[in-house]
């Protein structure tokens, strides 16, 4: 049903000679279809039907594609002309013709609104001079990042240049550096070769010198070992005397002797802590339990050391050392309370020192009764002709053990002879030139691959506008976050509290269809059940190159803006094929709403 045209009416047919100009909201581009045909008909755009002229612009949609209505929000998928005199022209969708709202962002000039009621001055005088400084602006920032982007290309050329031949003469190096490589594997095997069939020789040898003289050596450690038992406790037993004279004296006495072992041993303790908590730890241990624990250390030795004629002698020499430094210790603690002893007054009633000289008797005679029976000991086992033995094997020995082995024992004997050395430091030296020489042609090989990838694979952008800057790096912070984007290699995210970093892909290529303004980087660190991360940068023309911001669309797909001269129109005289697809300078706007 159609309504009444009195106050909408607004094309009113004045028959064949009415122009097109006069149809309100007709885009001057279509003008040559709105003419009526001979029969005051007018076709609908999409060639569906014709209707009388009179019905365009009658408020009524007649025509499925909305064209009869240009004017009027009668059809909801037609489109409104907006002259915007002194601005750009627009284009609005009928339905938000009349609604009542001034739509300055697509008609400034308020033709849209003509029969609402609403106040809609004209506006495209003053939008239109923003809109030309804006303009103005952009083309100044425009032309900087094109400059720029003129230099890249200009430096890409003498870069890529540089670049082959780099390749080239590695290439050459790394010819050269294969032939080292492969003569010095040829040595290593063959010195390797040389020294199999000598160790062959020595296992026999070292056969021998077990067999015959490993149950000696085994007999001497454990002398040792039960000697090193007694002196042991002997000297846990005077820790424990100056112990209990430090804590449990009498200070208000001032004992000049007291005071001077107490301060010796002390120094002694500070500086050794340890030796007084192990005598501290069996202090309380009664006589089985001290054998049922030095039975087990004496099972651990002789399962450790008692195989190998090497690690026995090892054993044996250890045992020395400690015995001499264990020693010493007892003489010196000995000696201090033994001053104490014969300088304290005994005319002060001081129960701890007192205590500590009796117990300093008692030691005495212990520690004769267990002298007495490591004499007998050693004389039964004929100590001295185990060490005669030990002495004969050990030159005997050097000669045929790996010095890794030999090097185990403080006193390594040092007369083994000089061709096993010098095969020893032949075959060292050739396996040390053989991992350089790998390590070097593995290097090479990754840095020639890399530029071949680089010069032969990559798509640096057009005229390799990339190249220069291929790898760096830029970044932003964003509070929480510092994103981090380097060009045609990775992107990251970084925590501020303490520096864990994410990575959100590796570069895979740039935008579909070949737009090289944007970056696309794939196959990051895998979200908490979710996809991998990634990232897809896009540019915008600018001199300077920085990264402007980063978002999250998507869970783990994260979207950044970067402002730099990729984005920027290439050189003129560059080939159609290699610019990008560019808008109009001037875009008109087309403003759909779709909120109804």
């Amino acid at each position: 049903m159609r309504f009444g045209w009195a106050s909408h009416l607004v094309l009113l047919y004045a028959g064949p000679s009415l122009g097109s100009s006069d149809i309100r909201g007709l885009d001057p581009a279509l003008a040559a279809r709105y003419v009526a045909t001979a029969d005051n008909h007018f076709t609908c755009l999409d060639g569906s039907q014709q209707i009388p002229f009179a019905r365009v612009n009658d408020d009524y949609c007649d025509c499925a594609d909305g064209s009869d209505e240009p004017g009027t929000a009668a059809c909801s998928n037609g489109t409104f002309y907006c002259a915007n005199l002194g601005h750009i022209p627009g284009r609005l969708s009928s339905r938000r013709v009349n609604d009542g709202v001034c739509d300055y962002d697509v008609c400034c000039d308020g033709s849209d609104e003509w029969d609402s009621g609403a106040a809609c001055p004209d506006k495209c005088a003053e939008l239109g001079a923003q809109h030309r400084r804006a303009e103005s602006e952009r083309r100044l920032v425009q032309g900087a990042g094109e400059e720029r982007l003129r230099e890249l290309i200009a430096g890409a050329q003498g870069l890529r240049q540089t670049k082959r031949e780099e390749l080239e003469l590695k290439r050459t190096q790394l010819a050269a550096l294969e032939h080292e490589f492969a003569a010095a594997e040829a040595l290593k095997a063959d010195l390797e070769e040389q020294q199999r069939a000598r160790e062959a020789a020595d296992t026999t040898t070292l056969q021998a010198l077990t067999d015959e003289y490993l149950a000696d050596i085994v007999r001497l450690r454990k002398q040792l070992a039960r000697e090193l038992h007694v002196l042991r406790a002997q000297r846990d037993a005077l820790i424990l005397l100056l112990r209990s004279v430090r804590a449990d004296h009498n200070p208000e006495f001032n004992d000049a002797a007291v005071a001077a072992a107490v301060s010796e041993y002390t120094k002694f303790i500070d500086a050794y802590p340890y030796i007084e908590a192990a005598a501290l730890a069996y202090a309380d241990e009664d006589s089985a339990a001290r054998a049922q624990r030095e039975l087990e250390m004496d099972r651990d030795n002789a399962e450790s050391d008692d195989g190998s004629l090497q690690a026995c002698i090892n054993a044996v020499e250890i045992a020395d050392n400690e015995r001499r430094t264990v020693h010493d210790d007892i003489a010196m603690f000995f000696g201090w309370l033994d001053a104490l002893r014969l300088g304290y007054n005994q005319n002060y009633h001081d129960l701890a020192v007192k205590a500590a000289v009796v117990g300093l008797a008692d030691f005495e005679k212990a520690r004769d009764r267990e002298q007495a029976d490591l004499d007998a000991q050693q004389a039964e086992a004929d100590v001295k002709a185990l060490r005669e033995r030990l002495d004969i094997v050990k030159p005997l020995l050097s000669a045929v053990v790996p010095a890794e082995h030999a090097d185990e024992s403080e006193h390594a004997d040092e007369s083994a002879p000089a061709e096993s050395d010098d095969l020893d430091k032949r075959v060292a030296d050739a396996r040390s030139a053989f991992w350089d020489a790998q390590t070097a042609k593995s290097q090479l090989s990754n840095e020639v691959s890399n530029l071949r990838e680089l010069l032969e694979e990559k798509d640096l952008g057009p005229h390799d506008m990339y190249l220069s800057l291929k790898n760096e790096c830029y970044s932003l912070d964003s509070g929480e976050y510092t994103y981090e984007v380097c060009l045609l290699d990775r992107a990251a995210q970084i925590e501020n509290r303490n520096g864990a970093r994410q990575n959100l892909g590796s570069f895979t290529g740039f935008g579909e269809n070949g737009v090289h303004t944007v970056l696309q980087y794939r196959h990051g660190a895998k979200c908490w059940n979710g996809p991998e991360r990634s990232m897809t940068v896009e540019f915008e023309c600018a001199e300077e190159i920085k990264l402007l911001s980063v978002k999250e669309p998507e869970k783990c797909e994260y979207h950044a803006v970067m402002s730099g001269p990729f984005a920027c129109a290439l050189p003129a005289s560059e080939p159609e094929s290699a610019r990008e697809p560019e808008s109009a300078a001037e875009p008109e706007h087309v403003h759909i709403h779709d909120e109804l």
